[in-house]
């Protein structure tokens, strides 16, 4: 099993691990408070969400909504082929902007909210789960299932899986809700083992076409947009299951699968990997996922195990996970305690980055690790720092969209310490870095500030910020 880290060993270096894995980064402020906390406290507070946030009241993804509906209409309320084309780009670009805000909505969530943890999970399950606006073409769906993700985000993996499989966005996407007797369609009964419970090995090609017979008879209702289950397009013959038989349905496939000694350590070690690192020896999935199975597949106590052990905290692990995309802009605004960019910004800089919300690139998700990283991802990164820092002036074109006021550093800096060149590199790199800089970076930063001497006025600290957040150091978290 996870041996727990001894009470003694707690310390500010760890506490800082814990809310970067666990959440997108902490002012010192909240690190002061979980060091003084300790970290039985501090899972208490991490692991409690909070009441699920309700979107803004205008907000058009809350209502029921289709993009084809609307093309339909678009072509059948205009005989004139400019009108029609003209309405249809309409539609089009309306979701487009929806969506973008939707992406918005949800990252601003995560840079205010006091349930980071519950986030980060449904970060976890949006990824593992992976659905796409580009095929599902629904953001009400889409929001469904953002929220879906949240209000399991603690719960029982089982229920989850099974609430997945009544997803309408899910169901489009991996076209379970066009599954019929006469022809089971496999692609969610495939994907369901192979990606989301047991993994390649772990099942057989009858295991597929059985699975889809007992998923036949799930369908949508698009009028009211909402799951049904319909009994006479359901295949109620015998089927055998991975050495089950029985006039098996959905829900009996998915607790069977769950089942399986292979699914737990499935789970576990795409948690490890998420939270911790990209190779998860195999002792630790092992044990991770023994504490799956002994909590019965209850997520809370299993997280709290993960973040309670005393392996998470190894000097293998820490400091040495890539930012995401959306670990890079969210962690940034927290530090810099700033607000997020308009949607327009922030949708055009996680296309740009790799991870573009509700559009992984396939049903595998996002891969992570070193592929958030390359020449131009990293410009983009260092670029867009400075656009957090400097802002955008008001005459640039387009300028309702992308304006934005430069950062103001009274907000992070005692203005005494203008004056102390070695004291400001110190207090800064605990806020961006929380931890010392290296002895070479700190000598090019205290060069930087000599060679502006005695000019310590705002530019020169927004200048400063950005050389420290165009380094590796603040890309790995």
């Amino acid at each position: 099993m996870l041996k727990p880290l001894p009470a003694q060993q707690w310390s500010r270096e760890n506490a800082v691990h814990l809310l970067n894995r666990a959440g997108f980064g902490a002012t010192p402020e909240e690190i002061a408070v979980a060091e003084e906390a300790g970290l039985a406290k501090t899972l208490d507070r991490l692991l409690l969400a909070g009441p699920e946030p309700s979107a803004p009241a205008d907000a058009s993804w809350t209502e029921p909504d289709d993009l084809g509906r609307r093309l339909r209409q678009a072509r059948m309320a205009n005989p004139d082929p400019a009108a029609r084309r003209a309405q249809i780009k309409k539609a089009v670009g309306a979701q487009r902007d929806e969506t973008a805000g939707l992406r918005r909505w949800w990252l601003d969530l995560m840079r205010r909210t006091q349930s980071p943890l519950a986030e980060k999970m449904t970060l976890f399950w949006h990824g593992h789960f992976a659905t796409s606006m580009q095929k599902v073409r629904n953001i009400y769906w889409m929001w469904r299932q953002n929220q879906t993700f949240r209000r399991y985000a603690f719960g029982n993996f089982r229920d989850l899986l099974k609430a997945v499989s009544r997803d309408p966005a899910m169901m489009v996407y991996l076209d379970l809700a066009q599954s019929k007797e006469e022809h089971p369609n496999e692609n969610w009964s495939r994907e369901v083992m192979e990606l989301f419970t047991l993994g390649i090995g772990h099942y057989s090609e009858q295991d597929v076409r059985e699975a889809a017979r007992a998923f036949t008879g799930y369908k949508l209702n698009f009028v009211t947009q909402q799951f049904r289950y319909l009994p006479r397009l359901h295949d109620g013959g015998q089927k055998t299951f991975m050495n089950r038989t029985g006039h098996l349905d959905g829900d009996d496939i998915l607790d069977t699968i769950v089942a399986q000694p292979a699914c737990a350590e499935f789970i576990a070690q795409k948690l490890w990997r998420f939270f911790a690192e990209d190779d998860p020896p195999n002792d630790i999935i092992q044990s991770l996922g023994a504490s799956l199975r002994g909590h019965n597949f209850e997520l809370r106590p299993t997280l709290r195990d993960l973040f309670a052990s005393s392996d998470f905290y190894a000097d293998r692990i820490r400091r040495n996970q890539i930012k995401s995309p959306v670990q890079f802009l969210v962690g940034s605004c927290r530090l810099l305690e700033t607000e997020l960019p308009p949607a327009r910004v922030l949708n055009g800089a996680l296309a740009q980055l790799g991870q573009l919300l509700f559009a992984p690139p396939n049903v595998k998700g996002w891969d992570g690790g070193q592929s958030w990283i390359s020449t131009s991802t990293l410009l983009f990164r260092y670029n867009f720092a400075d656009y957090l820092l400097q802002g955008a002036p008001a005459d640039q074109e387009s300028d309702d969209d992308i304006r934005r006021a430069p950062l103001a550093p009274a907000r992070l800096i005692p203005e005494n310490l203008r004056g102390k060149p070695e004291e400001l590199v110190a207090h800064l790199a605990q806020r961006l870095y929380q931890a010392p800089a290296n002895e070479k970076l700190t000598k090019a930063l205290l060069a930087y500030l000599k060679s502006r001497a005695p000019d310590t006025g705002d530019e020169t600290i927004r200048r400063l910020l950005r050389l420290m957040m165009s380094t590796p150091q603040y890309q790995l978290v």
